[in-house]
């Protein structure tokens, strides 16, 4: 096989002006010809003058378009496929006269039993158990006005293992890990008040053998990780003091807001969706392993840790794992006024940009094989992560939660009713 301009002997998948391979670091345009995903990578002066072209090969066009910061716009539009299947939705509604007369301020899954079963909090701040598969209600504990602002906007996560869970106002400072089981507050959260209003609260449950850790912000630069059942902080670590009168960090301490994170099913990998001045979002990843038992400075400038994408004034997107090491998150473009509506599909550990597609958008879940997109506008979609495909649309269907291991959605309704989905039916 005879080699391309890039210089490797492989199929042609890109196509470039020759100032991008002439140069590595020229800021390239995407140009998509509206066949499918066709597209070509373009300097500035090509896209005013009949460019040359040169080949590359699929590993090149992958590295080339993974510099999303090196993106300077896109020009046209992708072709949104979509596939007809027999997949649908099927729905179940049921009154829970507890409910009545309550406000939801937050619901997530609980546990990873294939049961319907849902952690809430209400606007007094009573965390409450639903099981749909009893029909029950059960009040689990409290967070009180003085821990958190309860009239904000509200987060919850749960544990795993469904023992823990943590309470926190999503832009505010504070925020609480709870036992389930016996109601009693374990830790206090709190980041510190500088610029919280721009991201969300650092803080996510995952298993490390048979424990059950969390990592939560400390500081608007700085992630820890605490045995919730012990209170033993496992990442202390100290800065340096600066010195008198100069205007200088710790080599280790981050320029770096830490907001929303993503842990791997496996929890061996955590991704921080953060941001930095002028302000650039940047998200990373780390290896959670190498943290706790080989470098406690990990999360700050370890050699695990990866930039996936940079997107200036935009960060805090729509993310979960489709397996232990592919992340899935929204948006196409290298700003956040050119953002497209799309999934790329991330290897966390190598940092690389794997694949993506065109057509998603809202809030991301997954199901096998399957995204799940829901928004106000479009409703749920259902997406084939392989092939980009879009499957089944139910514009109806605006869910306020998925729980992965049940694979069905929960819809608070008014009254005290709630409605459960599922999807049937065959995707092929």
């Amino acid at each position: 096989m005879k080699n391309l301009d890039c210089g490797h002997a492989a199929p042609a998948t890109g196509r470039w002006c020759s100032h991008l391979l002439d140069d590595e670091d020229t800021a390239y345009l995407v140009r998509f010809t509206g066949q499918g995903m066709d597209h070509e990578l373009l300097c500035d002066a090509c896209e005013k003058a009949p460019p040359r072209y040169v080949s590359i090969c699929s590993a090149c066009h992958h590295v080339r378009m993974g510099r999303i910061f090196d993106q300077a716009g896109i020009r046209g539009r992708p072709e949104i496929r979509t596939r007809e299947t027999a997949l649908r939705f099927e729905h179940r509604e049921l009154s829970l006269p507890a409910l009545t007369g309550r406000t939801l301020k937050a619901v997530t899954a609980l546990g990873t039993a294939n049961r319907s079963v849902w952690l809430a909090v209400d606007e007094r701040g009573e965390l409450l158990r639903l099981d749909l598969e009893e029909d029950t209600l059960t009040r689990l504990g409290s967070v009180s006005a003085q821990a958190l602002d309860l009239s904000a906007e509200l987060t919850l996560h749960a544990s795993p293992c469904g023992r823990f869970a943590a309470v926190v106002n999503s832009r505010g400072s504070r925020g609480v890990v709870l036992e389930l089981t016996s109601g009693a507050v374990k830790l206090a959260l709190d980041r510190g008040d500088y610029h919280v209003e721009h991201c969300e609260f650092s803080v996510a449950f995952f298993r490390d053998g048979d424990r059950t850790l969390v990592v939560h912000a400390t500081a608007w630069n700085r992630l820890d990780v605490t045995d919730p059942a012990t209170g033993e902080l496992l990442t202390r670590r100290e800065f340096a003091p600066a010195k008198e009168g100069a205007n200088t960090r710790d080599t280790h301490e981050l320029d770096y807001f830490h907001c929303g994170l993503t842990v791997s099913p496996d929890g061996a990998w955590l991704v921080d969706d953060g941001w930095v001045w002028h302000p650039v979002g940047m998200l990373a990843s780390i290896s959670l392993r190498r943290w706790l038992h080989e470098n406690v400075w990990e999360s700050e400038d370890g050699p695990s840790r990866k930039l996936l994408r940079e997107c200036s004034y935009y960060w805090d997107a729509p993310s979960y794992f489709a397996g232990p090491r592919t992340l899935v998150t929204w948006g196409f473009g290298g700003d956040v006024d050119s953002l497209m509506d799309a999934a790329m599909l991330f290897d966390v550990e190598s940092g690389n940009l794997l694949r993506w597609f065109p057509g998603p958008r809202g809030q991301f879940h997954g199901d096998g094989n399957l995204l799940l997109a829901t928004s106000q506008d479009q409703g749920t979609c259902v997406w084939d992560l392989e092939t980009g495909e879009r499957l089944h649309q139910d514009a109806a269907l605006k869910p306020t939660a998925w729980h992965p291991s049940a694979r069905r959605f929960l819809t608070v309704l008014p009254e005290g009713a709630v409605r459960e989905s599922a999807l049937s039916g065959a995707a092929w």
